[in-house]
């Protein structure tokens, strides 16, 4: 049986989609929570069994209007796990949706984007 979890999203925190049959994460709406630790817990704890797990693809499809500097911290921490599985021939796709006039956003995305070097990373601007 394949790992899904959906999670509603909350004033503090986003909506999350993880479905491991289709090889897909999607993060949605803002994360400013107090306790990020235990909300990632779980995301972590799956994402490392299934980048070292023989999959074929993962898209990670990341649409966050707003997040805080823990939030940065988990998310910057699940890309280099991605980048390395990447770097290991693993086809890794990161689509960071953006409004075009979200210059914050959008620059963030060039900051990590920079700094991975075998993730297939887009920056898809919503208008």
């Amino acid at each position: 049986m394949s790992f899904r979890l959906e999670r509603e999203k909350t004033k503090t925190s986003p909506y999350i989609l993880i479905d491991e049959e289709k090889g897909y994460i999607r993060f949605e709406g803002e994360s400013y929570l107090e306790d990020i630790l235990s909300f990632f817990r779980e995301i972590n704890e799956w994402l490392a069994k299934y980048l070292a797990s023989d999959f074929s693809s993962l898209t990670f499809d990341f649409a966050m209007e707003y997040f805080n500097s823990s939030t940065t911290k988990q998310i910057y921490n699940m890309l280099r796990a991605m980048d390395m599985s990447a770097a290991g021939g693993k086809r890794i796709i990161v689509n960071w949706i953006a409004a075009g006039d979200d210059d914050m956003l959008i620059e963030c995305s060039e900051d990590f984007k920079d700094e991975m070097e075998s993730l297939e990373f887009n920056l898809v601007i919503n208008d």
